[in-house]
């Protein structure tokens, strides 16, 4: 995953916290969302301090799955934690969690 701004929705289409009511331009999601580290090309991008969010899905068991989280800034992590992401939860408003939720289900789909 990448800007700590974005909302994806799938792979390639999502929203901005910024404005959640208006769906991003797919050019900008994959030049700019997707990748993070942004700031250079997006005016929302420019307006936060972190540069990008990165996942680790970790254990899957039967209390949800594990997810150690990194918020980096000029390719430095400036905060970690980890996330046990219950599977019944859905709908997560804020970036970091929506984008874990997002990480974890397309990489644990069959």
């Amino acid at each position: 995953m990448g800007c700590p701004r974005f909302l994806p929705s799938s792979h390639f289409e999502g929203y901005c916290d910024a404005d959640p009511n208006t769906r991003v331009p797919h050019e900008t999601v994959r030049s700019c969302c997707n990748p993070g580290y942004a700031r250079g090309l997006c005016a929302r991008a420019a307006e936060i301090e972190a540069d990008a969010f990165r996942f680790l899905i970790g254990k899957r068991s039967f209390e949800g799955i594990e997810v150690a989280w990194s918020i980096e800034r000029d390719h430095h992590p400036v905060a970690v934690g980890t996330l046990l992401l219950r599977e019944a939860g859905a709908g997560a408003s804020a970036p970091l969690e929506h984008q874990a939720r997002f990480a974890a289900m397309a990489l644990l789909r069959p």
